[in-house]
């Protein structure tokens, strides 16, 4: 009964490496992908064996950076040479099309990947997990723009025309 049933569960699961892709353009130019071609006949098959290296992100298998050609990290403690001290970073501001797209209730990770980060973050309660995003204006956008975040979703947008 066991080699039955694997050799019944090898003849099921070869069905899904078999299956072919291809690619065709409609009447109204949209690119589509399925399993079957179109009756017109001008489908391309699409090629859906993985062909590239996938390489992980370990440290371990990087080169140092004096190997590739780049300078060799300072050790703890020691002063910078020939690099300029850092100054304080330029206020970017949010632009308007931004601010409209926003909206209570979004999450505070699509505020970040659409407003980019803020030019300071302030807690204003960390038992109820609140945080005021502030993006100060600049001289193309003279508004300061307040954000607020409770538990991890807009609670509050705020606009403001300050320079």
């Amino acid at each position: 009964m066991k080699p039955l049933i694997g050799i019944l569960f090898a003849f099921c699961t070869s069905g899904c490496f078999a299956a072919d892709a291809y690619k065709w353009v409609d009447d109204k130019g949209i690119t589509n992908y399925g399993e079957k071609p179109p009756a017109s006949g001008s489908a391309k098959p699409v090629n859906t064996n993985p062909g590239a290296i996938i390489e992980g992100g370990s440290q371990y298998g990087q080169k140092p950076a004096y190997e590739e050609g780049r300078p060799a990290p300072l050790p703890p403690g020691a002063p910078p040479v020939g690099r300029p001290a850092p100054g304080p970073a330029a206020a970017r501001g949010m632009d308007f099309d931004v601010f409209i797209r926003l909206q209570a209730g979004m999450t505070e990770g699509e505020l970040l990947l659409r407003a980019g980060p803020p030019d300071y973050q302030g807690a204003e309660n960390a038992y109820y997990d609140v945080v005021n995003y502030y993006y100060f204006p600049t001289i193309a956008n003279p508004y300061t723009t307040v954000v607020k975040v409770r538990s991890g979703r807009i609670a509050n947008l705020e606009r403001i025309k300050k320079l």
